[in-house]
């Protein structure tokens, strides 16, 4: 029957299955993958293409509750950073597969597109001016298991295929199981838990209805330092105010403040930021059907909702900025975003076996994000004491709607292998909508600074900690596509396995291209085997990428500023150079070697991806003449502007090691091992010089600066590797993870004098680079890399009850500290890249920075 291809990709039927469960099918070469070929499944050493399958199981292992950080263990090449301040980025966490962004990697839900997030992330760290797949939006417990597809695959999935691809396989088994899971940092905060229910119940002989509905609440952590920068005016010999300093130890007599400290600078609560993972509450509910309409046909469908509230918490305003309504808050203040960030989609269709001699798969999916945000505890201070404290910030939602035809057939020739061919179309509807905010929120109010040194003078226009989206901000962007794609496979001499495929594109705002991709797979001798692919790939801009147009508030060396990040096609980018987008395109090369006997399995597999063309945001550019320019010509209201662009080409090189091991011992007991190694490591081909317009004002920074290109090429670890180990006696098992995460840089200061430079870089890993003042120099940091281990173990107490225990990071590593702000620094001239002392660590760490934490989990299963 066709039941068990419900978790199969589009077109994924040749010839009807034999199973009525979605559970992995296991042989005697391993589980069966069905990602990366249209033809049926099978094992993932016999596919020509690297393939991870991870089980649910295997997911959740370790106590850890969201998709994306389960997904960071288990896959070797697959990374994401821990975002602070990032605004919605906190919770989407960018990922990366073989070194690429986020926009780089297609998800697929049972086979079929997933949308992204209607988000652009406009943060100051990894994934900037990208958008990502809502992996938050999927509970793991829905799933039967994911499969990841290291290699492109534009050809047989379309754009954004050109890392790879991430298909997540619901599961639609029969009976109901419930978990309950809870946690907590060493360091006494970061409490979270999880529920979660999933129940699957028998339609007709062979169908299944199965949901599952999921809530995860975590309280957050915070690994912030006190606030030791002067807090309040100070006062001079006459008794005037003087400016705050925004120096370490300023406010404590650690270093000179400015003035006569203000008596209350020594009763001051000086823990006053949050650094560290922001707290949310996040409710799914997913489900998946399936049900035969006849002999040979049947109907599926599946889908989910999900709802994530959570409270952004953004850098102090302290009592002497110009940003603090001191009516309001005396003692100063730090702004939240109140952030709700919804996911919503549906898949319908129907397959069947026999259409003229074609197994056949028609389908629609249709799927929404959208994202709504409030600033709260904020003040915008040209109002004054009118100043609301809660503004809407602005609003964004992104919808999909993808239809698909799948045909394949075995067409036998003659010696017992078959021609398999595929053949399909598909047609892709998609709209972006970006959503001004509250007037109170952006506009000048009249009021002037009251008080203070700088009373009279204007203070920062809009909301903070950035104003709110303004008419012309608003956006509202269409595209439809549609695609016909042909695929053939076949095996020669039962040793040589040959796949190709081509897809042909039309894109109604950037017209047509087509991919193509060969691969291989031959068998030699004793398990051994060659396997190898060449495919090229294609990535339409996102619709946000084009649309969205907004002002963020960033840490610019070590000081806050506005940045606006202006839409291509708007009047401020057009000023600064900003030129029409272009589509990316790849061409990808992959060679492994598979060996197999004695228990063990081992692939490796080499690769090399040159990407043309890459997305991404420019350069930051600030400078006085650039605001003079701008603000001449009506484009005012922030200190820097930065914009999408096609800003290099790079070349990106790598290698993928994954060996697993299973034995089971005389006495019963079983232990199964895996190591998984990656190396990646990205070049540039092209990197764009400055814009003509700004090179007319004599600015000379390049399109692309130092800050971005490490982004591309050291802010994720080139090095990765996980030793996973698992042994089970009786009703117990003790799993132990190892992961090694490689060193990772970033630039951690520009423009330094070599004097300032001698006094901060003792005792931390930099090197130095010339800064656009010859006189000067640029930092980059580098952190070294960390071994973090997990530990669980599980005890089945009757056949349908499981406990377990255990750590994540048990031995409490925390990365590298950065480059610190010391009372010698200050004396020099200069700040350490640690915001005056309060943020100790740095928002690249591959794992974060929250420590050891501790969970304890019970499993019911019925």
């Amino acid at each position: 029957m066709l039941a068990a291809l419900a978790g199969s990709p589009a077109g994924a039927q040749a010839a009807p299955a034999e199973t009525n469960t979605a559970e992995p099918i296991e042989t005697e070469q391993g589980e069966i993958i069905v990602t990366g070929n249209r033809f049926g499944g099978r094992t993932a050493t016999d596919s020509p293409t690297p393939v991870d399958a991870i089980t649910r199981d295997q997911l959740q292992q370790s106590g850890r509750v969201d998709l994306i950080q389960q997904l960071k263990v288990e896959v070797p090449s697959f990374n994401t950073p821990r975002p602070l301040g990032s605004g919605v980025g906190d919770y989407l966490q960018p990922p990366s597969l073989r070194g690429l962004g986020p926009g780089e990697v297609l998800v697929l839900v049972n086979g079929k597109r997933r949308h992204t997030s209607s988000d652009l992330n406009a943060s100051n760290g990894i994934g900037r001016g990208d958008v990502s797949v809502d992996f938050n939006a999927i509970p793991s417990f829905a799933l039967e298991r994911a499969e990841v597809l290291r290699d492109g695959a534009s050809a047989q999935y379309g754009s954004d295929a050109i890392s790879g691809v991430i298909n997540l396989l619901l599961d639609r088994s029969i009976g109901t199981r419930a978990q309950v899971t809870g946690g907590i940092t060493t360091a006494g905060d970061g409490a979270y838990g999880e529920a979660s229910v999933s129940s699957g119940v028998r339609v007709g002989a062979d169908g299944a209805f199965r949901v599952t509905v999921s809530l995860q609440k975590g309280e957050g952590t915070n690994r912030s330092r006190p606030d030791t920068r002067q807090q309040y005016f100070g006062t001079n010999a006459a008794g005037r105010p003087v400016a705050i300093s925004g120096n370490y130890g300023s406010g404590t007599g650690l270093t000179p403040a400015n003035g006569t400290l203000d008596p209350r600078e020594a009763t001051i609560d000086r823990n006053v930021f949050r650094f560290g993972d922001q707290p949310s509450v996040n409710k799914q509910v997913f489900a998946n059907f399936v049900a035969p309409a006849s002999e040979d046909v049947e109907v599926y469908a599946f889908g989910g909702y999900s709802r994530l509230d959570g409270d952004i918490e953004y850098f102090f305003r302290r009592a002497g900025q110009n940003e603090t309504l001191r009516a309001f808050y005396p003692d100063g203040y730090r702004p939240v975003l109140d952030s709700r960030l919804e996911n919503f989609s549906i898949a319908t269709g129907l397959r069947g076996t026999d259409l003229a001699g074609f197994g056949w798969d028609v389908s629609s999916v249709y799927g929404v994000s959208t994202q709504d945000l409030y600033y709260d505890n904020s003040v915008n201070v040209t109002l004054g004491a009118a100043s609301p404290r809660r503004f809407y910030r602005l609003g964004s939602d992104f919808y999909q709607w993808t239809s698909n035809l799948d045909l394949t057939r075995a067409i036998p020739i003659g010696d017992g292998a078959p021609l398999n061919v595929a053949l399909g179309a598909e047609y892709r509807e998609e709209t972006y909508r970006l959503f001004s905010g509250d007037i109170d929120g952006f506009r000048d109010g009249g009021v002037r600074i009251v008080d203070g040194p700088a009373a009279g003078s204007v203070g920062p226009i809009g909301a903070q900690p950035g104003p709110s989206a303004g008419p012309d901000d608003r956006a509202s962007v269409s595209r439809r596509s549609w695609a016909v794609y042909a695929e053939v496979e076949r095996t020669f001499l039962d040793r040589l396995l040959l796949q190709g495929a081509v897809r042909h594109e039309n894109y109604s705002d950037f017209g047509t291209t087509t991919n193509y991709k060969v691969a291989g797979r031959l068998g030699l001798f004793g398990g051994l085997a060659l396997r190898g692919s060449y495919n090229t790939a294609f990535r339409a801009p996102a619709l946000a990428q084009q649309g969205y147009n907004a002002s963020n508030t960033l840490i610019l060396n070590g000081t806050q500023a506005i940045v606006r990040v202006a839409a291509v096609d708007s009047a401020a980018a057009r000023l600064v150079g900003a030129t029409d987008l272009r589509p990316e395109r790849s061409d990808n090369y992959s060679a492994g070697l598979v060996v197999e006997g004695g228990g063990v399995t081992a692939t490796l597999d080499a690769y090399r991806i040159r990407l043309r063309d890459r997305i991404a945001i420019s350069s930051t550019f600030q400078d006085a003449r650039l605001t003079a320019f701008l603000a001449s010509r009506g484009a005012g209201n922030f200190s820097a502007i930065s914009y999408i662009t096609n800003a290099v080409d790079t070349d990106t090189k790598g290698v993928d090691l994954v060996v697993n091991a299973r034995h089971r011992f005389d006495d019963g007991s079983l232990f199964t091992g895996t190591l998984a190694g990656n190396y990646t490591k990205t070049a540039f081909d092209r990197i764009a010089g400055t814009p003509a317009p700004l090179a007319a004002l004599g600015i000379s920074t390049p399109l692309f600066d130092l800050t971005q290109q490490l982004r591309f090429s050291d802010s994720l670890p080139r090095t990765k590797a996980t030793l996973d180990l698992n042994y089970t006696r009786g009703r117990v098992t003790l799993s132990v993870t190892n992961t090694r995460y490689g060193e990772v840089s970033t630039v951690a200061l520009t423009n330094v004098t070599v004097a300032r430079a001698d006094v901060l870089t003792p005792g931390y890993d930099t090197r130095r680079v010339a800064a656009a003042n010859p006189a000067n120099v640029d930092i980059v940091q580098q952190f070294g890399a960390k071994v973090l281990t997990d530990v669980e173990l599980s005890w089945q107490a009757t056949p349908a009850l499981r406990f377990s225990a255990g750590a994540q990071n048990l031995f409490d590593i925390y990365p590298d500290e950065n480059v610190a702000s010391t009372v010698a620094s200050v004396a020099a001239g200069a700040n350490g890249a640690d915001n005056a002392g309060t943020q100790p660590y740095n928002a690249i760490s591959p794992f974060g920075f929250n420590g050891r934490t501790v969970f304890l989990r019970a499993a019911m299963s019925l």
